[in-house]
Protein backbone atom coordinates (compact mmCIF):
# COMPACT_ATOMS: atom_id res chain seq x y z
CA UNK A 1 0.00 0.00 0.00
CA UNK A 2 0.91 3.50 -0.74
CA UNK A 3 1.21 5.84 2.16
CA UNK A 4 0.86 9.82 2.23
CA UNK A 5 1.59 11.69 5.46
CA UNK A 6 0.34 15.38 5.41
CA UNK A 7 -0.04 18.57 7.95
CA UNK A 8 -2.80 21.16 7.88
CA UNK A 9 -4.25 23.99 9.68
CA UNK A 10 -6.86 24.84 6.91
CA UNK A 11 -7.10 21.43 4.18
CA UNK A 12 -4.83 22.94 1.46
CA UNK A 13 -2.24 19.92 1.96
CA UNK A 14 -4.93 17.35 2.44
CA UNK A 15 -6.71 17.93 -0.66
CA UNK A 16 -3.29 17.70 -2.63
CA UNK A 17 -2.98 14.42 -0.97
CA UNK A 18 -6.34 13.25 -1.93
CA UNK A 19 -5.96 14.58 -5.42
CA UNK A 20 -2.70 12.70 -5.89
CA UNK A 21 -4.04 9.81 -4.21
CA UNK A 22 -6.98 9.52 -6.67
CA UNK A 23 -4.75 8.79 -9.65
CA UNK A 24 -2.12 6.51 -7.59
CA UNK A 25 -4.75 4.37 -6.15
CA UNK A 26 -4.23 1.95 -3.05
CA UNK A 27 -3.34 4.27 -0.60
CA UNK A 28 -3.68 5.07 2.78
CA UNK A 29 -3.64 9.22 3.80
CA UNK A 30 -2.29 10.02 6.95
CA UNK A 31 -2.80 13.22 9.05
CA UNK A 32 0.33 14.06 11.26
CA UNK A 33 -0.86 15.28 14.46
CA UNK A 34 0.52 15.02 18.34
CA UNK A 35 -1.48 11.45 18.44
CA UNK A 36 0.43 10.00 15.43
CA UNK A 37 2.81 7.08 16.91
CA UNK A 38 6.32 9.00 15.45
CA UNK A 39 8.73 5.52 16.12
CA UNK A 40 6.55 3.59 14.07
CA UNK A 41 8.44 1.80 11.03
CA UNK A 42 7.28 2.48 7.40
CA UNK A 43 6.84 0.03 4.76
CA UNK A 44 5.41 0.49 1.27
CA UNK A 45 5.66 1.16 -2.25
CA UNK A 46 5.18 5.06 -3.05
CA UNK A 47 5.72 6.92 0.55
CA UNK A 48 4.95 10.99 0.07
CA UNK A 49 4.62 14.27 2.46
CA UNK A 50 2.87 17.10 1.95
CA UNK A 51 2.94 19.90 4.37
CA UNK A 52 2.40 24.03 4.11
CA UNK A 53 4.86 26.37 4.63
CA UNK A 54 5.14 28.21 8.11
CA UNK A 55 7.55 30.88 8.40
CA UNK A 56 9.75 29.48 5.22
CA UNK A 57 10.15 26.52 7.05
CA UNK A 58 8.27 22.93 8.16
CA UNK A 59 5.27 22.73 10.70
CA UNK A 60 7.91 21.95 13.86
CA UNK A 61 5.32 19.18 14.41
CA UNK A 62 6.11 17.89 11.12
CA UNK A 63 9.51 18.64 11.30
CA UNK A 64 9.55 16.98 14.72
CA UNK A 65 7.84 13.75 12.66
CA UNK A 66 10.47 13.48 9.77
CA UNK A 67 13.36 13.44 12.45
CA UNK A 68 11.94 10.46 14.09
CA UNK A 69 10.51 8.19 11.91
CA UNK A 70 11.60 5.39 10.69
CA UNK A 71 11.29 4.02 6.99
CA UNK A 72 12.22 0.51 6.20
CA UNK A 73 10.90 0.10 2.78
CA UNK A 74 10.12 2.72 0.28
CA UNK A 75 10.25 2.28 -3.55
CA UNK A 76 9.73 5.86 -4.89
CA UNK A 77 9.64 8.94 -2.14
CA UNK A 78 8.16 12.19 -3.26
CA UNK A 79 7.82 15.72 -0.85
CA UNK A 80 5.56 18.36 -1.90
CA UNK A 81 4.96 21.70 -0.10
CA UNK A 82 2.41 24.45 -0.35
CA UNK A 83 2.54 28.30 0.34
CA UNK A 84 1.07 31.41 -0.97
CA UNK A 85 4.47 33.63 -0.50
CA UNK A 86 7.95 31.81 -0.80
CA UNK A 87 9.06 27.96 0.51
CA UNK A 88 12.44 29.26 1.13
CA UNK A 89 14.87 26.41 2.29
CA UNK A 90 12.40 23.95 3.49
CA UNK A 91 12.53 21.04 1.42
CA UNK A 92 16.48 21.36 1.09
CA UNK A 93 15.75 20.89 4.85
CA UNK A 94 13.05 17.88 4.64
CA UNK A 95 15.83 16.73 2.23
CA UNK A 96 18.89 16.46 4.85
CA UNK A 97 16.35 14.12 7.12
CA UNK A 98 16.23 12.20 4.65
CA UNK A 99 19.78 11.56 3.80
CA UNK A 100 19.97 10.87 7.74
CA UNK A 101 17.88 8.05 6.74
CA UNK A 102 19.72 6.87 3.62
CA UNK A 103 16.49 7.49 1.63
CA UNK A 104 16.50 9.07 -1.39
CA UNK A 105 14.14 11.66 -2.45
CA UNK A 106 12.65 10.62 -6.07
CA UNK A 107 10.51 13.69 -6.65
CA UNK A 108 10.14 17.46 -4.92
CA UNK A 109 6.84 19.36 -5.91
CA UNK A 110 5.46 23.42 -4.56
CA UNK A 111 1.93 24.11 -5.25
CA UNK A 112 0.67 27.64 -4.77
CA UNK A 113 -2.23 27.67 -2.52
CA UNK A 114 -4.49 30.68 -0.96
CA UNK A 115 -3.39 32.29 1.81
CA UNK A 116 -4.63 31.38 5.63
CA UNK A 117 -1.62 33.45 7.48
CA UNK A 118 -3.64 36.19 8.85
CA UNK A 119 -0.80 37.32 11.41
CA UNK A 120 1.35 38.64 8.20
CA UNK A 121 -1.23 39.77 6.22
CA UNK A 122 -4.76 38.36 5.12
CA UNK A 123 -6.81 35.34 3.71
CA UNK A 124 -7.72 35.89 0.05
CA UNK A 125 -11.11 36.67 -0.80
CA UNK A 126 -13.52 33.87 -1.74
CA UNK A 127 -13.77 34.75 -5.68
CA UNK A 128 -9.76 34.75 -5.44
CA UNK A 129 -8.80 31.62 -3.62
CA UNK A 130 -11.11 29.98 -6.17
CA UNK A 131 -8.87 31.37 -8.85
CA UNK A 132 -5.75 30.51 -6.80
CA UNK A 133 -7.05 26.97 -6.61
CA UNK A 134 -8.11 26.07 -10.19
CA UNK A 135 -4.40 27.36 -10.97
CA UNK A 136 -2.81 24.73 -8.73
CA UNK A 137 -4.96 21.81 -9.80
CA UNK A 138 -2.97 21.14 -13.22
CA UNK A 139 0.27 21.24 -11.38
CA UNK A 140 -1.05 18.62 -9.06
CA UNK A 141 -2.15 16.52 -11.86
CA UNK A 142 1.27 17.10 -12.88
CA UNK A 143 3.34 16.04 -10.21
CA UNK A 144 0.23 13.24 -9.85
CA UNK A 145 1.66 11.62 -13.22
CA UNK A 146 4.78 11.99 -12.77
CA UNK A 147 4.09 9.63 -9.00
CA UNK A 148 1.89 7.30 -11.05
CA UNK A 149 5.33 7.20 -13.43
CA UNK A 150 7.75 7.23 -11.21
CA UNK A 151 9.30 9.70 -12.82
CA UNK A 152 12.50 11.65 -11.21
CA UNK A 153 11.61 15.49 -10.34
CA UNK A 154 13.89 17.47 -9.03
CA UNK A 155 14.23 20.51 -7.09
CA UNK A 156 13.94 23.80 -7.49
CA UNK A 157 16.58 26.12 -7.13
CA UNK A 158 16.59 28.34 -3.99
CA UNK A 159 17.07 31.77 -4.17
CA UNK A 160 18.92 33.63 -2.02
CA UNK A 161 16.28 35.82 -0.19
CA UNK A 162 14.58 32.35 0.28
CA UNK A 163 17.59 30.98 1.76
CA UNK A 164 18.12 33.67 4.26
CA UNK A 165 14.57 33.79 5.54
CA UNK A 166 14.59 29.76 6.22
CA UNK A 167 17.91 30.32 7.79
CA UNK A 168 17.23 33.20 10.29
CA UNK A 169 13.18 33.94 10.23
CA UNK A 170 12.70 30.06 10.81
CA UNK A 171 14.83 29.43 13.75
CA UNK A 172 12.73 32.11 15.63
CA UNK A 173 9.52 30.86 14.98
CA UNK A 174 10.34 27.52 15.66
CA UNK A 175 11.60 27.95 18.76
CA UNK A 176 8.68 30.70 19.82
CA UNK A 177 6.09 28.94 18.28
CA UNK A 178 4.52 26.92 20.98
CA UNK A 179 3.62 29.74 23.24
CA UNK A 180 2.75 32.30 20.56
CA UNK A 181 -0.51 31.13 21.39
CA UNK A 182 -0.88 33.63 24.68
CA UNK A 183 -2.63 36.47 22.20
CA UNK A 184 -5.31 33.94 21.11
CA UNK A 185 -8.82 34.74 22.61
CA UNK A 186 -12.38 34.40 21.36
CA UNK A 187 -15.55 36.99 21.56
CA UNK A 188 -18.69 37.30 23.06
CA UNK A 189 -19.75 34.97 19.23
CA UNK A 190 -17.99 31.94 21.17
CA UNK A 191 -20.70 29.71 21.60
CA UNK A 192 -18.70 26.62 23.35
CA UNK A 193 -19.16 24.46 20.33
CA UNK A 194 -15.98 23.07 20.52
CA UNK A 195 -14.66 22.45 16.32
CA UNK A 196 -11.36 24.49 17.65
CA UNK A 197 -10.69 21.38 20.13
CA UNK A 198 -11.74 18.98 17.38
CA UNK A 199 -9.69 20.44 14.54
CA UNK A 200 -6.25 21.34 16.55
CA UNK A 201 -3.96 19.05 15.16
CA UNK A 202 -1.88 19.26 18.27
CA UNK A 203 -4.59 18.90 20.95
CA UNK A 204 -3.69 22.50 22.05
CA UNK A 205 -7.00 23.62 23.16
CA UNK A 206 -9.47 22.22 25.72
CA UNK A 207 -12.95 23.93 27.03
CA UNK A 208 -12.71 24.96 30.81
CA UNK A 209 -16.17 24.38 32.69
CA UNK A 210 -18.16 27.00 31.33
CA UNK A 211 -17.13 25.93 27.92
CA UNK A 212 -14.91 28.44 26.79
CA UNK A 213 -11.61 27.72 24.95
CA UNK A 214 -8.21 27.39 26.51
CA UNK A 215 -5.16 26.88 24.70
CA UNK A 216 -2.32 25.18 26.41
CA UNK A 217 1.10 26.62 24.87
CA UNK A 218 1.77 23.77 22.54
CA UNK A 219 0.82 25.58 19.51
CA UNK A 220 1.58 25.43 15.94
CA UNK A 221 0.18 28.29 14.28
CA UNK A 222 -1.85 26.35 11.71
CA UNK A 223 -4.48 28.91 12.50
CA UNK A 224 -7.30 26.31 11.97
CA UNK A 225 -8.87 27.31 15.23
CA UNK A 226 -9.44 30.52 13.47
CA UNK A 227 -10.50 29.48 10.79
CA UNK A 228 -12.63 26.57 10.70
CA UNK A 229 -15.00 28.30 13.87
CA UNK A 230 -18.14 28.89 12.53
CA UNK A 231 -19.01 31.81 14.85
CA UNK A 232 -15.83 33.64 14.07
CA UNK A 233 -15.54 34.21 17.58
CA UNK A 234 -11.51 33.09 17.64
CA UNK A 235 -8.73 36.08 17.12
CA UNK A 236 -5.44 36.61 17.55
CA UNK A 237 -4.77 39.76 19.12
CA UNK A 238 -5.69 42.30 16.96
CA UNK A 239 -3.94 41.39 13.62
CA UNK A 240 -6.69 39.43 13.01
CA UNK A 241 -10.08 41.22 13.15
CA UNK A 242 -11.95 41.92 10.74
CA UNK A 243 -9.90 39.66 8.60
CA UNK A 244 -10.86 37.10 5.79
CA UNK A 245 -11.22 33.51 6.82
CA UNK A 246 -9.97 30.26 4.62
CA UNK A 247 -11.05 26.71 4.72
CA UNK A 248 -10.36 24.46 1.33
CA UNK A 249 -13.57 24.58 0.03
CA UNK A 250 -13.12 20.65 -1.17
CA UNK A 251 -12.26 19.75 2.45
CA UNK A 252 -14.93 18.90 5.06
CA UNK A 253 -14.59 19.99 8.65
CA UNK A 254 -14.92 16.64 9.41
CA UNK A 255 -12.32 15.11 7.61
CA UNK A 256 -9.63 16.85 10.00
CA UNK A 257 -11.07 15.38 13.48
Amino acid sequence: MNKFFYFTGSGNSLYIAKQIAEKIGDFEIIKVTSKLDFNKSIECDILGFIFPIYSWGMPVVFKEFVKQIQINKADYVFVITNYAGNCGSALRSFQKEMIKKNIEINAFGEVVMPSNYLVMGNAHPKEEAAQIIQKAKPIIDDYAQNIYDRKPVPMKKVKFAGKFLSAIVYPLFARNVKKTDKSFFFSDNCNGCGICVKVCPVENIILNENKQPIWQHHCEQCHACIHWCPQRAIEFSKKTQQKNRYTHPEIKMSELY
